[in-house]
């Protein structure tokens, strides 16, 4: 385990696959490259605590500068990687200096999915991805006014109800329900409800065909149907696009997110992609996938260590599982379900308690609660078991 390693990318993954193979007891070298300035950092808090203010900026560290420095992992951060050398075996970095590797693994992520409708380019659009543009949201908030979201994901569920502490909130969802790619109708429906309630205005079906501007800064959005919303910003969350650029163009296969085995190795041998960039055999879904989450970056990391040590025994099975917080909502699934699964709801109250079961072909294949821990928990271990029979 003396070989040198080289990883790319220095988010959730990315760091938590360095630091899990020098806890797993290798020795060799290991280079962890980032391309922002900003120290490896979680990002869940920059549409929560962080972007109200609640939380600082230490809080977003996932290891401070001493501790990596004590686990003698080399940072370097600041410079993007641009070429992959395969048949040297060193990767390229944008001011020239190559960084020699024997195993290589990619965690270089994803990318925001950019609007292109007319005024695209107008101040006061926002997308956030990292603790820049959080900070730059955080201060047009300071400035007061409406907000349209465009987007009902996670993502802008979790900022909308930062809005609404400085304006009204309006959600256009093109799709026939919020959060229409990873929840059933049911549990959908149930926080769209309690939204309303507190005030958000939430519109599915709809598409946004131009966003309007005065003096170069948004004032509004028109919708197909011609409904025009006057606001003082936007913010966008349409999905995201795997970031494959240096996997493809040093040859690895690619198909939508970096294509690896079961046990996270691409095409060539001595390559790795973990977390929201590869595409794996997904267990629970039965289907190759990109799984964007912090437990699957992080399980992904810890688990590529055990494959690099040898300590391997079976390719990577470990349960997908999410998490949301939405005002007084906290939203977890466990497992992965399609749009054609059935949905039962086992348990719901009047005190927004809510647990829905998935179901295909008889077999749970995930579920879906709020405000309902202990369910979620139950689920997570009885879907780590195996499936289960209705």
């Amino acid at each position: 385990m003396d070989s040198r390693i080289v990883t790319i990318g220095a988010g959730q993954a990315g760091l938590t696959a360095s630091v899990s193979l020098r806890e797993s007891g290798w020795t060799g070298p290991i280079t962890l490259v980032g391309e922002e300035n900003h120290s490896p950092y979680q990002r869940p808090p920059l549409s929560k605590g962080y972007l109200s203010g609640a939380e600082g900026d230490d809080t977003l560290t996932l290891k401070s500068d001493a501790a990596l420095e004590r686990a003698d992992i080399a940072v370097v951060l600041g410079k993007q990687a641009i070429a992959i050398d395969r048949h040297q075996q060193h990767v390229i970095l944008e001011d020239g200096t190559t960084v020699p590797y024997d195993f290589l693994i990619l965690a270089t992520g994803s990318s925001v999915r950019e609007l292109s409708i007319p005024g695209n380019d107008l101040e006061g659009i926002h997308y956030v991805r990292t603790v820049g543009d959080a900070d730059e949201l955080r201060a047009d908030f300071e400035l007061g006014g409406d907000t349209v979201f465009i987007g009902g994901g996670f993502l802008n569920l979790e900022i909308a109800v930062q809005a609404q502490r400085v304006g009204h909130v309006t959600i256009a969802e093109v799709g026939s329900q919020i959060l229409g790619r990873v929840v059933s109708q049911e549990t959908a429906n149930a926080l769209a409800d309690r939204h309303r309630e507190q005030g958000m205005e939430i519109l599915t079906g709809v598409e946004v065909a131009e966003i309007c501007g005065e003096h170069g800064r948004v004032a509004g959005i028109t919708l197909k149907s011609g409904e025009n919303f006057p606001t003082r910003r936007v913010v966008v969350s349409i999905g995201s696009v795997a970031r494959t650029n240096l996997a493809e163009t040093a040859g690895l296969e690619v198909d939508r997110g970096i294509l690896v085995d079961k046990n996270l190795r691409t095409s060539d041998p001595r390559i790795f992609a973990i977390g929201d960039c590869a595409k794996y055999p997904n267990r629970y879904a039965g289907i190759d996938m990109r799984v964007e989450s912090v437990q699957n970056a992080a399980d992904h990391g810890r688990f590529l260590a055990t494959v690099l040590t040898g300590a391997c025994k079976d390719g990577y099975c470990s349960v997908p599982w999410f998490w949301s917080t939405q005002g007084d909502m906290k939203l977890q699934i466990a497992g992965i379900s399609m749009a054609s699964d059935e949905s039962r709801i086992v348990e719901q109250t009047d005190t927004g308690r809510l647990v829905v079961e998935r179901y295909r072909e008889g077999r749970l294949v995930a579920v879906e609660t709020v405000n309902a821990p202990g369910p979620h928990m139950k689920a997570r271990h009885a879907l780590a078991a195996g499936m289960v029979s209705a």
